[in-house]
């Protein structure tokens, strides 16, 4: 076990650090604030090394709140320099913490640092992403916001169509909205073209993403989601339970005693949009994938409600491309084995 804690909150523009020892987790710990710039990250390692010894990059580790961008600096300097870093989900804190009173950063950095301690059988090491990793990702992002605009756009500009279409003054201001929208799929399909020419200028991603695809209902967005969200299906290790615990379709037992006995139901920690994207595959996949249509029809014919159904068949699609993965083969070859 490690013989020091850090525990960090990162904000936008900095971040609070707090030191506890193994010996003595109840105490304040030692605090200190740095700037989030790379500056900043050389500064906390100098300040790290007069609070811990000159061993501290291998009697400490380094816990902090998955904050996306806010925590990616720090973190990939962190793990360039030889320190064990592990980013954690807020929310997975902040309830291991119990009943708490107040808040505030050095509050909730001496919080993460005493989490880091008590839970250190559980950490994660947070391992820098691939150059591909990052661009997929970036450009899964950059699309998804894209998306949402032209819906937004969309729906507003039907709404004002149907309400002053017979105004000349507001004519142009309409026009004006679907020459964003037709900017918008332009921008949309440059960002896709630009996915595709990463996946193959990688050969370990171009042959998971022919793999994944070859199921019908997996085309190129819900391909890029399930390798970026699961490090090309080694941050789950090809469990596919837990792929469908994160992407929100496995069902959770809610039972207790004889007081409680609700029927199983997916829980809503999860990221909507994914489980949105796989919920447009499943529909395709139920019409021409024939072990999806299967399921389907067996499910329908013992009288599922049709949530129920498209519900399974994600699970079902989910634990068929991660066998797909894990053993390299296309969909088709898979059926013939």
């Amino acid at each position: 076990m490690k013989k020091f804690f850090i525990g960090i909150d990162f904000a936008k523009t900095k971040f609070d650090v707090v030191v506890l020892c193994k010996d003595d987790l109840v105490s304040r710990g030692e605090h200190n604030q740095f700037c989030n710039t790379k500056d900043g990250v050389k500064q906390l390692e100098k300040w790290l090394r007069l609070a811990c010894g000159n061993d501290v990059i291998t009697e400490c580790v380094i816990c902090g709140e998955n904050t996306g961008v806010y925590s990616m600096l720090a973190a990939k300097m962190l793990t360039r320099d030889g320190y064990t870093v592990c980013l954690e989900s807020a929310l997975r804190i902040k309830r291991s913490m119990g009943i708490s009173r107040g808040k505030n950063d050095k509050k909730d950095a001496r919080d993460i640092a005493e989490y880091a301690a008590r839970h250190y059988d559980k950490l994660v090491v947070y391992q820098e992403p691939s150059q591909t990793s990052e661009a997929l990702r970036t450009l899964f992002t950059q699309r998804r916001l894209l998306v949402k605009q032209k819906s937004d756009l969309q729906r507003r500009n039907k709404e004002l169509t149907g309400l002053y279409k017979d105004n000349p003054l507001l004519k142009k201001m309409l026009a004006s909205d679907k020459r964003i929208i037709n900017a918008i799929d332009a921008e949309i399909e440059k960002i896709e073209a630009h996915m595709k020419s990463i996946i193959e200028g990688n050969p370990e991603v171009k042959k998971v993403y022919d793999i994944l695809t070859s199921m019908k209902g997996i085309a190129l967005v819900n391909a890029v989601a399930l390798i970026v969200y699961t490090d090309n299906f080694k941050r789950f290790d090809y469990d596919a339970r837990r792929i469908c615990s994160y992407w929100g379709i496995a069902p959770f037992a809610n039972q207790s005693g004889t007081s409680i006995n609700g029927k199983p139901h997916v829980s809503h920690f999860a990221d909507h949009y994914l489980k949105s994207l796989l919920s447009q595959a499943v529909v395709c996949a139920i019409r021409f994938c024939p072990d999806i249509s299967n399921y389907a029809q067996r499910l329908l014919a013992r009288k599922k409600h049709i949530s129920i159904v498209h519900n399974n068949c994600k699970n079902k699609m989910i634990h068929i491309l991660v066998a797909m993965v894990k053993n390299g083969t296309l969909y088709g070859e898979m059926q013939k084995n």
